[in-house]
């Protein structure tokens, strides 16, 4: 009852003005949002809808831009928009309560519940899925490599179930490394299911919706399905807005519908260990891994169960982003600021929720104990040292440092660089090594190794042994490798074609990279991709041109 009247005040007060810690006040959070949003409203582009809550109480609840352009319906606190991988907390919470029924156990071997996964010759347990460190390579990024990205064609939790079950390796050995993947929270729909006895849909309405009074709060497991109030998403096109629409039936990674009310009760819930949130639950949520891959042992990872823990400017942060097709969702709470929870939710594939959030959090935070780094800008001679060509570890990605990357870093006073994206490079100092060892922001460490000083040229002799058919058995997918002048061209299916074009030797960039493997004699046996969330398939080679 609590939480549904906090519904009802969401729906019915515009705004409030609370008390700060210190007696003074807040500002004005609706001229606040009003112009955080600004870009936003206008009655012939898509937008957002925010909503802050502080200590229980409702501070300001908005909506601007429109919910759907072609019937010209705005957008209000009461739109629903689909919440991308804000979804996974929910999923988490499923995956506990049956913990807590005692059928299940977190650190139970998937397989148990999952027989179709191969062995992979070491635990593989619930916990991974939860906390990204199965190391399962990228459901999407697998369907991808088949000719059948995201949104070519309708996918199905079964989908997801064949892809994943089908590979033979893992990007990494479970626990070693934090890598996200949707491919974990898809398998953990199907354990909740099967565990369960009932569909996903229904258990999590009966045992999180419906307790905690999210009415609004629902799975889109059926795209086709009618659902009143809901926002349509939208890509800006070169032509104006098109719309961009999920349309596939996988939930669990994602696939969450809901509305800024029902989020902000949802982290009022957590805040407050309120049933069926109890503190065990919340404590299993809350409980952060620690990784044991090089470069990462015994770090913490930030990631929890669903539930990014972080912080802002030195204040402690809890949060989660989404991204589907044209929807943008973020939601954040800052536990030692009275709870202070911030749901921002977009239909526009250009909105950054996260930024929006940060600008209301920083009108609200007084005296932030964190300060900024302290930057200089780059010498020129310094920066040179680290011009190159460069190959990851882990994926063989390609780093092209040229002379303009210098306007998107900066110089730190131990002699590193940093990042804008919010990451820093060293340069490799382990005896013999010439590279750059890359800290990102979650002190995830990632090595390079330096191949050159300029891309590959190959002539058109060098590009021909790397021409012929390339089998994936774990995709189930022929390849077909042919040259287009000076690039290589790479087709899983009739009409599906990527291009790819030199960057060291052997290797080829584009959207991931594509490496080939050479016998002992120089002859070319097999054809490697890579990507951040796919480290490494092999398809060998069958036949040459």
């Amino acid at each position: 009852m609590r939480h549904r009247l906090i519904a009802a005040i969401l729906l019915a007060t515009p705004t409030a003005v609370l008390s700060q810690g210190g007696g003074s006040r807040q500002p004005d959070l609706t001229a606040v949002v009003d112009r955080v949003f600004a870009s936003w409203n206008s009655t012939t582009s898509p937008g957002c809808a925010v909503g802050v809550a502080r200590e229980g109480k409702v501070l300001v609840t908005r909506g601007y831009g429109m919910a759907d352009l072609e019937t010209g319906r705005p957008i209000t606190p009461e739109t629903i928009f689909e919440t991308g991988s804000v979804a996974k907390q929910f999923t988490a919470t499923a995956v506990v309560l049956l913990a807590l029924d005692g059928k299940l156990g977190l650190d139970d071997p998937v397989r148990q519940y999952v027989p179709e996964l191969p062995d992979y010759g070491q635990p593989l347990t619930i916990r991974h899925l939860l906390t990204h460190t199965s190391g399962l390579r990228e459901w999407s990024g697998l369907v991808e490599l088949q000719g059948w990205p995201r949104g070519s064609r309708v996918h199905r939790q079964a989908d997801l179930l064949d892809v994943v079950t089908r590979q033979r390796a893992l990007n990494h050995r479970p626990g070693e490394f934090y890598s996200y993947t949707n491919s974990g929270y898809g398998l953990l729909f199907t354990i909740v299911e099967r565990v369960s006895g009932q569909p996903f849909a229904r258990f999590t309405t009966e045992r999180i919706f419906t307790p905690l009074g999210m009415s609004h709060t629902r799975w889109r497991d059926d795209f086709t399905r009618v659902t009143q109030g809901r926002a349509q998403a939208y890509s800006r096109e070169a032509d104006g807005w098109h719309l961009d629409m999920p349309f596939e039936n996988v939930v669990g990674p994602g696939g969450l519908l809901s509305t800024v009310g029902d989020l902000l009760i949802w982290n009022e819930a957590l805040s407050n260990r309120t049933p069926p949130l109890s503190a065990a639950v919340v404590d299993s949520l809350s409980r952060r891994p620690r990784l044991a891959g090089a470069g990462s042992r015994g770090r913490e990872s930030q990631y929890a169960l669903g539930l990014t823990f972080t912080s802002r400017r030195g204040v402690p942060e809890v949060s989660h982003g989404g991204a589907t097709a044209g929807y943008r969702t973020f939601l954040t709470r800052y536990p030692t600021q009275g709870n202070l929870s911030i749901a921002v939710m977009c239909n526009a594939g250009t909105a950054n929720g996260n930024a929006y959030v940060n600008a209301i959090a920083d009108s609200l935070i007084a005296d932030f104990p964190g300060r900024g780094l302290d930057t200089t800008a780059v010498d020129s001679a310094r920066f040179s040292r680290y011009l190159g060509v460069y190959r990851q570890q882990r994926t063989h990605g390609a780093l092209v440092v040229s002379r303009q990357s210098a306007r998107q870093t900066r110089a730190l006073p131990d002699g590193s660089l940093y990042l804008l994206s919010g990451s820093r490079v060293l340069r490799d100092t382990a005896p013999g090594a010439r590279g750059l060892r890359i800290i990102e922001a979650d002190q995830d460490t990632l090595r390079y190794e330096y191949v050159g000083e300029q891309p590959w040229t190959p002539t058109a002799a060098e590009l021909a042994p790397f021409v012929g058919s390339y089998r994936s058995e774990e995709l189930g997918v022929t390849y077909r490798v042919a040259l287009a002048g000076d690039t290589l061209t790479v087709s899983p299916r009739p009409g599906a074609v990527r291009r790819f074009r030199p960057v060291y030797p052997d290797a080829f960039t584009g959207d991931g990279v594509v490496w080939f493997e050479r016998d002992r004699r120089g002859r070319v046996i097999a054809l490697h991709f890579g990507q951040a969330r796919v480290w490494d398939l092999v398809a060998t080679r069958t036949s040459a041109p």
